[in-house]
């Protein structure tokens, strides 16, 4: 197995509740919640953080999206459900990707979002690389990037110091597609930041002194939620990063985005993330230029994009168990290619994986334990899929 040497960060004062994603309001409860569970996160066990984090109402919004990296959007669908969108008269829904790709021909920087707990806009970043890639873009900024990030990037192995969100095994799966394509990597966060116009100054400014450092590259930026609105009386990161740069950035919104099983209400339902058009121009709000709308079919396909679904057969334990998909060569600091949780008494689990080898190790509250190996191949079969002694 490659040895890799831990790399582990810790995000201090207002960027490490801010990469949570969490409100002004829910900082004082985070951090003292944060020794537990963001240690464990530090040590690559998600399962032992969800376990530490518990269900205290304070703690849903962290619980929730450490959920996403499990595969589990039930929590975050509660809490955060997005409600179909309305039909819009004299409006076409066109391919997301081609709609984008159209319009960032002529844009030095394009600006990507995505709601803190949605899979399926994980997948769609990756989707949107591979796109971008033709057009002569190849650097990555993100907002979840730790400083080490390019340094834990340089083998293509996403790992506990490349950043907090990027523990998605979704995320991580679009880090590796940027690395095959040699992009290089980016991160714009502050080292601390005691309010949000100073954090968004700091990230403005990063990204201008990259822009400015790197002439005639393109470079994809990827934020959360309101980073990449351009309204000025607003002062998000993309206005204040247009006025200080003279760039304008094209701006993508992913919006409404269907949970699990949730079909109804939608004006259309495709396999492939939309856009509203009115003619040949996007239907847009909230000062950005696109908005792309993942009807339930493009959820469930960027789910099943991810790779088959495999059944791998395990021993059953009285306790809920996660079981994670490594790479044969990858050690546990590594992000896991997939993963998923075994409920107490089954005897077999479910993860997406591409063709490969892959080791097997089962995490509980206390251990994460290497189970053994398995061969995942193009055809392999239905049924439960054994798993090799170590």
């Amino acid at each position: 197995m490659k040895s890799r040497r831990s790399r582990r960060h810790r995000l201090a004062g207002c960027v490490g509740a801010c990469l949570l994603g969490l409100s002004a309001g829910d900082v004082a409860a985070a951090d003292e919640g944060a020794p537990n569970w963001s240690k464990r996160l530090e040590h690559n066990r998600p399962w032992q953080a969800l376990e530490a984090i518990g269900d205290a109402p304070e703690n849903q919004q962290v619980a929730a999206q450490i959920s996403v990296f499990l595969g589990l959007e039930q929590p975050a669908c509660a809490l955060r459900a997005s409600a179909a969108p309305r039909a819009v008269a004299d409006a076409d829904y066109r391919d997301a990707l081609e709609v984008i790709v159209r319009a960032a021909r002529n844009s030095r920087v394009v600006m990507l979002n995505e709601s803190h707990f949605r899979r399926a806009h994980r997948v769609f970043l990756g989707r949107l690389i591979e796109a971008l890639h033709p057009l002569g873009f190849d650097a990555l900024a993100a907002e979840t990037f730790a400083q080490q990030a390019p340094a834990s990037l340089q083998d293509g192995v996403p790992d506990t110091a490349t950043g907090f969100y990027t523990a998605d095994p979704a995320f991580a799966a679009a880090l590796r597609r940027a690395h095959a394509l040699k992009w290089a990597f980016v991160p714009y966060e502050p080292a601390t930041a005691a309010d949000r116009e100073t954090r968004e100054t700091a990230q403005a400014e990063a990204l201008a002194t990259w822009v400015e450092a790197n002439p005639g590259r393109r470079l994809l930026v990827y934020a959360g939620g309101s980073h990449i609105s351009k309204n000025p009386d607003e002062g998000w990161m993309a206005a204040r990063f247009a006025a200080r740069t003279g760039i304008e950035p094209l701006t993508v919104a992913q919006g409404p985005t269907a949970c699990p099983e949730t079909a109804d209400g939608w004006p259309v339902d495709t396999a492939s993330p939309v856009v509203a058009v009115r003619g040949e121009t996007p239907i847009a709000a909230n000062h950005v230029d696109i908005v792309v709308l993942h009807p339930p079919a493009a959820v469930a396909a960027a789910e099943a994009a991810r790779g088959a679904q495999v059944s791998l057969c395990v021993a059953a334990r009285t306790d809920a168990t996660l079981l994670r998909a490594f790479a044969e060569d990858e050690d546990d600091n590594a992000i896991a290619r997939d993963q998923a949780v075994v409920p107490a008494g089954a005897t077999a689990a479910r993860l997406r994986l591409l063709p490969g080898r892959y080791r097997i190790a089962r995490e509980d509250a206390q251990t994460l334990e290497t189970l053994g190996h398995v061969a995942v191949r193009a055809d392999t079969a239905d049924g439960c899929l054994r798993i090799a002694p170590k």
